[in-house]
């Protein structure tokens, strides 16, 4: 696989493998790094792992909990289909109270870098239903990810897929998908791609 598209074989270029000490000050950035901080205590923990150990930990497949309470406002609880903002309040509940950080980390970085939003998609239900697209494939293989987002509805709307027909394809999408997402500005792709 070319990163990026690029012609770029990965897979013969050695990336550096930190071989240092792994105590709570590690533990602790890494837990910055592939998250969103520790809890109370949790760079200790993750430090007795050892460095490989602490890794498969970030990576291993488990069910997501929630750790707390989940949040209210005004007394209520959150509504985050429904009421404007409260979609927003309950992302932020999954990254506070995950039990897998990586993924709430890397369901951010997809969404960061697929840019949509719901001031042009008009639907929290199809944000959130992105969202949870991110966080199920996010760790999984990148051209499997941007074949789900190309079908993602959320997408659809952002950038005039649903106006295209045979004959006659909207070309946003496509533009955006090489330019911003995948090969880059300037990378040998053509108006006729």
């Amino acid at each position: 696989y070319a990163a990026g598209g690029c012609g770029a074989d990965v897979s013969s270029m050695a990336l550096p493998v930190y071989s240092g000490p792994f105590g709570p000050p590690q533990a602790e950035r890494l837990l910055w790094r592939s998250g969103f901080g520790p809890r109370p205590g949790e760079e200790r923990s993750l430090s007795k792992k050892g460095l490989h150990g602490a890794v498969g930990h970030l990576l291993a497949s488990r069910k997501e909990n929630l750790v707390g309470p989940p949040p209210r406002v005004n007394g209520r609880r959150l509504y985050p289909l429904d009421k404007f903002g409260h979609d927003h309040l309950w992302w932020l509940d999954q990254m506070v109270r995950t039990t897998r950080p990586l993924h709430e980390r890397m369901t951010l970085v997809w969404h960061d870098w697929f840019a949509t939003s719901n001031e042009t998609v008009g639907s929290q239900r199809l944000m959130i239903r992105q969202n949870n697209m991110f966080r199920r494939a996010g760790l999984g293989s990148f051209p499997g990810l941007v074949q789900r987002v190309t079908e993602n509805p959320a997408m659809l709307l952002y950038l005039n897929g649903l106006e295209s027909e045979k004959g006659a394809p909207n070309e946003n999408y496509a533009r955006e998908l090489m330019e911003l997402f995948t090969l880059g500005h300037g990378s040998g792709y053509t108006e006729r791609d």
